[in-house]
């Protein structure tokens, strides 16, 4: 399929009920191509039109500064801007910040926020729901409700900047929120391909990871689209127990897993994270932190240790803080490149792996209306 054929299928597929086409799932090819091939305008007022959506975030075509009334008149009876619609700020006594997001469709799906010093980390999701149904996160039991329009993704960037205070921006995106980005990557390519458009939001490719639970044949269309960080959610070092916890090792097994980040195309100086999420008795031992070794010794690889964050709809239990210690030690003494994620937001049910049930999970703590109040949602 040709670049143009791809952009126009998928354009199919992103109409209001007026038949007018979701302009922010567009690149800045897309809207080009709209604006002078649909609407007669100029390649500079194609440009004008795409850098005051993604630039200055305008939310109607009726305030778009130096765009010719005639064309705003055409680009409004062919195309419509979507936001957006916040539903729930939750602020965690550790500066995180969770935002539920309402769909056009009423379907909600959740952002984290997480200050680190100078850092500013934006974790976004890609999907409604979760397909990969992995045991140990909650976003899971969802279910697959629909993938994500391009929009949507790009929008919780733009949409959380905009809130931030004057000089204050976001400084990494990462999409590790609800739902598999590799499942989706139709949504996924030309939403960060804005993220990375120097006039649009302007983040930079090193800024930028994309997480997996290991949908193999996509991870070469991923390399080949956009230049950006790739993690792979690991989470075991042996078939049987990945088999048990990560379903798609069932598709791909842990062998071509790793037989595809070994010929992922890294740049210069770029390294494949792999994120470990550590269980307490199930995969915390110095033979697992051995056997990972093993795993990724000719890969050019750093590990992200995640001690589980608890949560009572599971019965996994976190490990003790001298066993993750310990299981770094042995990476790093062993010439692994080996960080421990901090835990943030456990207190909003922001932080790695539960994500899904905000609004659910709010009503039932009695955080709901004041949460909105607070937040000047209602």
């Amino acid at each position: 399929m040709t670049e143009r054929a791809r952009r126009m299928s998928a354009r199919e597929l992103m109409r209001d009920e007026r038949g007018r086409v979701d302009i922010k799932s567009l690149d800045r090819d897309g809207v080009r191509e709209l604006v002078v091939g649909e609407c007669g305008g100029t390649e500079g007022q194609a440009l004008r039109v795409y850098k005051a959506l993604w630039q200055h975030g305008v939310t109607s075509f009726a305030v778009m500064p130096d765009v010719a009334r005639s064309l705003r008149e055409r680009l409004e009876e062919r195309a419509y801007i979507p936001m957006l619609e916040p539903d729930l700020i939750l602020r965690s006594k550790d500066g995180t910040t969770k935002f539920l997001w309402r769909l056009e469709d009423g379907q909600r799906v959740e952002s984290v926020l997480i200050p680190d010093g100078e850092r500013l980390t934006l974790c976004i999701s890609s999907q409604v729901g979760c397909a990969m149904a992995c045991t140990f996160c909650l976003t899971g039991d969802l279910g697959l409700i629909r993938h994500m329009k391009a929009s949507e993704i790009a929008n919780q960037p733009l949409q959380v900047g905009r809130q931030l205070p004057e000089g204050t921006r976001i400084t990494n995106i990462v999409m590790m929120g609800m739902g598999e980005p590799l499942h989706n990557l139709r949504a996924v390519i030309p939403a960060l391909t804005v993220c990375l458009d120097d006039h649009a939001l302007n983040f930079s490719h090193r800024k930028i990871t994309v997480s997996t639970v290991g949908l193999v044949p996509k991870m070469a269309e991923l390399a080949a689209a956009l230049p950006v960080n790739l993690a792979v959610s690991l989470n075991a070092t042996t078939e049987a127990h990945r088999r048990s916890i990560m379903p798609i090792t069932r598709k791909h097994s842990l062998d071509e897993l790793l037989d595809a980040c070994r010929s992922f195309p890294l740049p210069s100086g770029k390294r494949i994270t792999f994120e470990y999420v550590m269980f307490g008795g199930e995969n915390d031992t110095l033979d697992d932190a051995e056997r990972l070794l093993q795993l990724l010794r000719d890969i050019p690889a750093k590990v992200n240790l995640i001690p589980y964050n608890e949560n009572p709809d599971r019965e996994i239990r976190r490990p003790s803080d001298a066993t993750v210690k310990a299981f770094q030690h042995h990476l790093v003494s062993n010439g692994l490149s080996c960080s421990i994620r901090t835990t943030r937001g456990t207190d909003i049910s922001a932080a790695c792996g539960q994500l899904g049930k905000a609004r659910q999970q709010a009503v039932e703590r009695g955080w709901l209306e004041e949460a909105r109040r607070v937040a000047g949602l209602v």
